[in-house]
C-alpha cells in the first residue's frame, strides 16, 4: 500500500491521532452526561431550598404583618412579595428538572406541584382573611372599635358597663378564649335590658344606642368567628390546614430528593461503566494495534540491530554473515548500505590495526616512562605544595606562582652532628641520614604534614592544619628515636640527640630563581623564627621549643606538658616571642616537679619574686641540671640585689 517507510510511519501515526481525539470525545461527552444528571438532582434540591424559604416568609407574614398598620392601611407587604418570588423559584426548578423518562419521579414532581398550589392557595385564603378581620384601627376590628368608642361617648349607658365589655374584647383577643365571649355577650344583654326599661330615655335615642350595641356585638362575635376560620392564635382552621399541607410538602420534598440522589447515583454508575468499558475496548485495541504495528516496522530493524551488534562485538570481523533485506523501503535500502559498508571497514580496519598495534607499543612505552617522571617529580615537588598553589602538577607551575597561609613550622636538627659525621665514611654518613629521615618523614605525613626541604641533618615541615598536629608529629619522633638509637648502639655508635623548633604564623608558598630553572620555597618571617627558637633549645637544655603563638593556637592545649622559658629576642627581630618547652611523656625527671616550677613561674608573675627565688633555690638544689631553673633562680638573684634594672629582661639571642 505504502513503498516509503516515512508514508508507512505518517498513516499509523494519523491513525493513533485518531484514536487520541475519539478519546477526547468520550471523555467530553461522558462529564456533558454527568453534568447534565447532577444538574437534575440539583435543580430538585433548589426546589426544596427555595420552599422552605417560601415556609419561613410565610411563618414571619403570621408573626409581623398581622399586626403591622401599613399592611392594613396600604394592603402591601414585602413578606408577600418575597413569597411570590419564592414560590415561582420553587415552581421554575421543578419546571426544569426534566424526567420526562423516570415515570415515577416525573408522578412525583407533578404531585408536589399540586401540593404546593394547594398551599399556595391555603396562604393566600389566610392572608384575605386576616386584611378582613383587621387590626386595631383598620377592617373589621376597626369598624367594631368605632362603635365602641361611641357607647363609650354615651351617658346612657354607665361607664363601668362600656369598659367591662372592652375589657372582655381585649382579654379575648389577647387570650383567645371563649369564656370572655360569653361574658360579653351576657354583659350586652344585660345593658340592653336595662336601656328597654328605662322610661328616662326617648324611645329614638333608645333606638339609636341600641342599634350601635348590636353593631358592636355583631362585628364582634364576626371577628370571633373569623378568628375561628383563620385559627393563627390556637393553630386551628385554615392555619392549621396551611401547616398540615406543608407537612406533607416537606415530606414529599425529601423523598423526590432522596430518589433523585438515588437515580443520579445509579446514573453516574451506569454511565460511568459504559465509557469505562468504551475506554477499556478501545486501549486493548490500541494496544493491539500498536504491537502489530511496531512488529512489523521494527522487525526489519531489529535485525538489523542484532546484525550490527554481533559485528561489533565481533570487533568488526564478522565476514560470513549479512542481513537479509526484508522490504523494498528506507529500511532495505540502508540494510543494503550495510551490508556494502561492513565488507569495506572490514578491509580498512585490518590495514588499521596493524598500524595501530604498533603506535600502541610506541605510547605504551612513552606513557611509562612519562609515569616513572611524574613520581620521581613528586619527591621533588610534594603534592600538597602543588596543591596549595592550585596546580594539578608540576608542569602547570609557573615563576611567581605563589599564596599565602597561616601554617606551623617546624625545624628539627640533629644535635653535634658534625662530630658523629667525623667518624663515619660518605657512605656511611649517607646511609646514616637516609635511615634517620626514612623515620621522620613517615610521621610527618601521617599527620598530615608535609616536607618542604631538607638541610642537611635539619627537615623543615610544614602544617597546614591546627598546630596540635604538628606537636604530636615531634613528640612521635622521639618514639622513633628511642629505637633508632637502640639500633646505634648495637651498631657501637653513640647515641643521637634532636633538637625541635615550632612557630606558627603567616607564610607565602611560591616559586622562585630563573624561567630555566625554578625552584619551590617557602618565605615568611614565621620560618625564620621556627630555624632560631630550634636554635635555643640548647641554651635551655631542652628538646621541643615552642612559641606563644603555636601555645595560643592550640585547640586542645590541655592534652600536652609544657612550661613558660622565657621572653626572647632573637636575632634579626625587634618584637620578642614568649618561649616554651614541650615535654614528651619520656621526660619523666622534668614532669615529676612541673607543677612546682609553673608555681614560682607564677610567683614571678605576680611580683613576688622573694617566694619564687626561694622556690626556684629548692629545685635548683634538687635538680641542678636543669638550666631552666638556672637561669630563673639567677635572674631573682639579680633583681634582689639590684644588678638589673627592672625584672621585665629579655634574653637577646644573637646567634642562631
Amino acid at each position: 500500500m505504502f513503498r516509503t517507510f516515512r508514508n508507512r510511519l505518517l498513516f499509523w501515526f494519523l491513525v493513533f491521532i485518531g484514536f487520541g481525539v475519539l478519546s477526547i470525545l468520550l471523555s467530553s461527552l461522558y462529564l456533558v452526561k454527568r453534568e447534565s444528571i447532577q444538574e437534575k438532582t440539583e435543580f430538585i434540591e433548589q426546589a426544596y431550598v427555595h420552599m422552605l424559604k417560601s415556609e419561613k416568609i410565610q411563618q414571619d407574614f403570621f408573626s409581623y404583618e398581622t399586626k403591622n398598620p401599613v399592611f392594613f392601611e396600604t394592603e402591601q407587604s414585602a413578606y408577600l412579595e418575597r413569597y411570590k418570588v419564592q414560590m415561582d423559584s420553587t415552581t421554575a426548578y421543578l419546571d426544569s428538572a426534566d424526567f420526562s423518562n423516570e415515570k415515577k419521579l416525573r408522578k412525583r414532581i407533578l404531585d408536589i406541584k399540586q401540593e404546593i398550589h394547594q398551599i399556595d392557595s391555603v396562604f393566600l385564603y389566610l392572608t384575605k382573611q386576616v386584611k378582613i378581620r383587621g387590626f386595631k384601627d383598620f377592617s373589621l376590628e376597626g369598624d367594631m372599635r368605632k362603635d365602641a368608642h361611641w357607647l363609650e361617648q354615651t351617658r346612657e349607658i354607665p361607664t363601668e358597663k362600656v369598659l367591662s365589655l372592652r375589657r372582655h374584647e381585649k382579654d379575648y383577643i389577647i387570650r383567645n378564649e371563649a369564656s370572655y365571649v360569653d361574658k360579653f355577650r351576657e354583659l350586652v344583654g344585660d345593658i340592653q335590658k336595662k336601656l328597654k326599661d328605662n322610661q328616662r330615655i326617648s324611645q329614638i335615642r333608645k333606638d339609636t344606642i341600641l342599634s350601635r350595641l348590636e353593631n358592636y356585638e355583631a362585628k364582634f362575635l364576626q371577628m370571633v368567628a373569623l378568628d375561628k376560620i383563620i385559627g393563627i392564635k390556637d393553630n386551628t382552621g385554615a392555619k392549621k390546614q396551611l401547616d398540615e399541607r406543608i407537612a406533607l410538602a416537606e415530606s414529599a420534598f425529601g423523598n423526590i430528593v432522596q430518589s433523585a440522589q438515588l437515580w443520579a447515583k445509579k446514573e453516574f454508575n451506569k454511565l460511568t461503566w459504559i465509557y469505562l468499558s468504551l475506554g477499556i475496548a478501545l486501549f486493548v485495541f490500541s494496544a493491539f494495534l500498536s504491537a502489530l504495528i511496531a512488529k512489523r516496522i521494527t522487525q526489519p530493524l531489529t535485525e538489523l540491530t542484532e546484525h550490527i551488534t554481533q559485528f561489533v562485538d565481533s570487533n568488526f570481523t564478522l565476514e560470513t554473515e549479512h542481513p537479509v533485506i526484508r522490504t523494498k523501503d528506507e529500511i532495505g535500502s540502508l540494510t543494503q548500505n550495510f551490508s556494502y559498508l561492513k565488507d569495506e571497514v572490514i578491509n580498512r580496519l585490518k590495514f588499521f590495526k596493524q598500524k595501530v598495534d604498533e603506535r600502541t607499543a610506541e605510547l605504551a612505552s612513552a606513557n611509562s616512562r612519562l609515569r616513572r617522571l611524574s613520581k620521581a617529580n613528586s619527591r621533588f615537588v610534594p603534592d600538597e605544595f602543588l596543591d596549595h598553589l592550585g596546580k594539578k602538577g608540576i608542569e602547570d607551575i609557573q615563576l611567581g606562582d605563589h599564596v599565602e597561609r597561616e601554617m606551623t613550622v617546624i625545624f628539627t636538627d640533629i644535635r653535634e652532628f658534625t662530630q658523629i659525621s667525623e667518624s663515619l665514611t660518605p657512605q656511611e654518613n649517607f646511609d646514616f641520614i637516609n635511615t634517620y629521615l626514612s623515620g621522620i618523614v613517615p610521621i610527618i605525613q601521617k599527620h598530615g604534614g608535609f616536607i618542604d626541604k631538607f638541610i642537611g641533618d635539619s627537615v623543615m615541615a610544614l602544617f597546614p592544619k591546627k598546630p596540635d598536629a604538628a606537636l604530636v608529629t615531634v613528640l612521635e619522633f622521639y618514639d622513633f628515636l628511642e629505637q633508632f638509637n637502640q639500633i646505634q648502639l648495637e651498631k657501637g655508635r653513640p647515641k643521637i640527640q634532636i633538637g625541635t623548633g615550632i612557630h606558627t604564623g603567616d607564610l607565602i608558598l611560591g616559586t622562585i630563581g630563573h624561567k630555566n630553572r625554578l625552584e619551590t620555597t617557602v618565605i615568611s618571617d614565621a620560618v625564620n623564627t621556627a630555624a632560631r627558637i630550634e636554635g635555643l633549645n640548647k641554651y635551655y637544655g631542652a628538646n621541643i621549643l615552642g612559641t606563644d603563638s603555636t601555645l595560643n593556637k592550640l585547640k586542645h592545649a590541655k592534652k600536652f606538658n609544657y612550661r613558660f622559658l622565657d621572653s626572647v629576642r632573637v636575632k634579626g627581630k625587634t618584637k620578642t616571642v614568649q618561649v616554651y618547652e614541650f615535654l614528651s611523656k619520656r621526660e619523666t625527671e622534668k614532669l615529676s616537679y612541673l607543677e612546682d616550677y609553673k608555681a614560682a613561674v607564677e610567683l614571678v608573675r605576680n611580683g613576688k619574686i622573694e617566694e619564687a627565688t626561694g622556690l626556684f633555690s629548692v629545685l635548683l638544689q634538687q635538680y641542678p641540671k636543669d638550666k631552666a631553673v638556672k637561669i630563673f633562680y639567677e635572674r631573682c638573684q639579680n633583681y634582689l640585689q639590684k644588678k638589673g634594672d627592672t625584672w621585665d629582661e629579655v634574653t637577646q639571642m644573637l646567634t642562631k
